[in-house]
């Protein structure tokens, strides 16, 4: 969870949530306002100011709703609640302070960027695109579905551009000395033993039948896990797009007119695969450029500016494709080189361009009979896609207009069903508090809906679309003991055996860190047999880099001290672990010399990314950040639901 919020400043498009995740899915983030957020027209209380410029309640509330809808695609039971205690709110109070840090110091600094450079951005982004292509019709659609206004999408992309330009020379150079990596090598090589003693709370005596007491007062400290969450009841109809193919079929003059005027696509004009860097400093694109004119390789040149090999790929390009992707004067350097030449830096808004030729693709059209199928199927799926969003736009016009749901589904042919009131999760609970699970497509959409708003048009995978009517809301409320007193005794019985095996656990890690043996500690008890491990970090972290799950008593082990134990909570509330190391042994370099170069690098990555984040810091003292504790905890105090103290 929250994991999306966790990425260092250095990742331009995370120090906001306002982000757009250009070039991939924009419209997670497009959500609408939550209660509240509206405010006045002056944006609501003031949380924190950046110089003179004000973070309001209205920015704040519009982007934690805005996460919350986007993580709740990862984790579709997640509340406001929960993305608040998991550190969500302050991540995004942080993110709208420094985004406004940034973009002052660059209007102070002059740096600027062009409605040019934006529309590039804008038309680059995936979600806006037809076939490939920017589409105003589905811009404008996007837009108006997500309740965002297009200046709003401007500046968010216009501050995007700026931290590129600011960040980037920052992070690009950084550099860390071969004996700063060595001590964190040898740590990678160290080698731990000791044992994993499980306590289990099933091990433990019988607790006993609860009294009245007892019963009430663990309900009430446990409220939460005895709370229905909220759930929601809704109509929806799918939309058939098949109807629109036959439609979208062209005439043979169709076909033939796309092969005459789109030649490159099949082969009739020259291409060349393209290699770029992009640097800051003229003085350092020259170097780059006199390094390689005098036999350095051109990847190797530009790892040594910090550029993998993926990062430096431009592909295969025609002279009008790179002209456009870039600018025209990049292209016509690029096709003015040999292959393997390298040329000289070439200015844009964005820096100095440093160009190779990796080879030549030269002009060979494949003859008309053998793409014309291929033509066929590109343009009705091009036209299929237009009469789909001209059928959406509709749909949507009609809707806002006031029409039902089930008139506008009965004219395009769409059956409407129903769904009973279920949680995020599918949850389904009867009279009686019984749950069932509903495999439901549309749940994520309707948790997304906004109830207040009607009937509405939402987007599902593999470019389908259904309507969608949030019919019902339950609010989350308290199941009384008396409707689970079996279930609530049940419970308090096993969280009090996990009391007794906490209590027995960290009796035995006492006894062992102050010298006595697990033997000694657990005799006359009974419980399972110590397990003796040995382990590596360096075998753990690639495991872990594998996406292999490393067990917590294991991670443990590596940040005991020697002759200590300590205490780990067991998954599931099944018991406690004791985890006691018996022995370190030193990691030794001479058994892997090439490590000490990976840790470097890794180090390097890392290194840059605290050199950015360290830079936007700076920038927000110099500008002068105040925050508002009580208005930021009056706001979040609404969010959860919490009454003031």
């Amino acid at each position: 969870m929250l994991q999306f919020l966790r990425k260092s400043v250095t990742s331009w498009v995370g120090i906001l949530i306002l982000v757009l995740v250009l070039g991939a899915v924009v419209i997670t983030l497009f959500q609408g306002q939550s209660p509240g957020a509206g405010g006045s027209g002056n944006g609501g209380k003031v949380l924190a100011t950046v110089g003179d410029s004000p973070v309001t309640e209205a920015d704040y509330l519009r982007l934690v709703d805005r996460a919350v809808a986007r993580e709740r695609q990862r984790t579709p039971a997640i509340t406001n609640p929960d993305f608040l205690r998991g550190g969500g709110g302050e991540m995004v109070l942080q993110q709208l302070i420094s985004g406004k840090a940034m973009q002052q110091f660059a209007g102070e600094h002059g740096l600027a960027i062009s409605r040019r450079m934006i529309d590039g951005e804008i038309a680059s982004v995936a979600a806006f695109q037809v076939n490939g292509k920017f589409d105003e019709a589905t811009f404008r659609r996007l837009l108006q579905e997500q309740r965002l206004t297009e200046e709003e999408l401007r500046e968010s992309v216009e501050q995007d551009l700026l931290r590129r330009q600011l960040l980037q020379p920052v992070v690009t150079g950084t550099t860390v000395p071969r004996g700063m990596a060595e001590p964190y090598a040898a740590l990678l090589l160290e080698v731990r033993r000791g044992s994993i003693l499980p306590i289990p709370s099933a091990a433990m005596a019988d607790p006993g039948k609860p009294t009245d007491q007892q019963l009430q007062a663990f309900h009430a400290e446990n409220k939460a896990a005895y709370t229905l969450p909220e759930r929601r009841a809704f109509r929806f109809a799918e939309i058939d797009p098949t109807s629109l193919f036959e439609k979208a079929r062209p005439t043979a003059d169709q076909v033939r007119k796309y092969y005459d005027e789109n030649q490159q696509e099949f082969g009739g004009v020259e291409q060349r695969e393209v290699r770029q860097v992009v640097l800051r400093d003229e003085a350092a694109a020259k170097a780059l450029v006199a390094a390689v004119r005098g036999g350095k390789p051109f990847l190797e040149a530009a790892a040594a500016e910090g550029f993998a090999d993926v990062d430096t790929v431009l592909g295969i390009q025609s002279a009008d494709d790179l002209a456009k992707s870039v600018n025209p004067a990049v292209s016509k350097a690029a096709f003015a080189l040999k292959p393997g030449a390298v040329s000289d830096p070439v200015q844009s808004p964005l820096g100095w361009h440093v160009l190779a030729v990796d080879k030549v693709v030269p002009a060979a059209a494949r003859p008309f009979a053998a793409v014309s199928a291929e033509i066929e199927k590109k343009l009705a799926d091009e036209k299929s896609a237009d009469l789909l969003s001209e059928t959406i736009a509709k749909a949507e016009d009609r809707l806002q207009g006031g029409e039902s749901l089930g008139d506008v589904a009965k004219s395009l042919g769409a059956a409407v069903q129903t769904a009973p009131a279920l949680a995020a999760d599918g949850r389904l609970f009867d009279a009686d508090y019984r749950v069932t699970r509903v495999e439901q497509p549309l749940l994520a959409n309707a948790f997304d809906a906004d109830p207040a708003e009607g009937p509405q048009v939402v987007e599902l995978d593999g470019g389908r679309y259904a309507l969608i009517e949030v019919t019902d809301v339950l609010a989350p409320e308290t199941v009384p003991l008396e409707k689970i007193r079996a279930d609530v005794e049940m419970a308090w019985a096993i969280k009090a055996r996990s009391d007794a095996a906490k209590a027995e656990a960290d009796r035995i890690a006492a006894a062992v860190s102050k010298g006595q043996t697990l033997a000694e500690a657990t005799a006359g008890k009974a419980l399972p047999a110590a397990q003796p491990l040995s382990v590596r970090r360096l075998e753990l972290t690639q495991m872990a880099q594998q996406g292999q799950q490393v067990p917590p008593p294991v991670v443990m082990l590596l940040s005991t001290p020697k002759g200590q134990a300590r205490v780990l909570a067991a998954p599931g509330g099944q018991g406690w672990f004791v985890v006691k190391v018996d022995d370190i042994v030193p990691g030794n370099l001479a058994e892997a010399p090439q490590l000490v170069d990976a840790v470097r690098q890794s180090l390097i990555r890392e290194a840059g990314g605290e050199m950015a984040e360290s830079f936007v810091r700076t920038i927000e003292r110099d500008a002068g950040v105040r925050r508002n504790p009580d208005a930021i905890k009056q706001v979040n105090q609404r969010l959860t639901g919490a009454t003031a103290e």
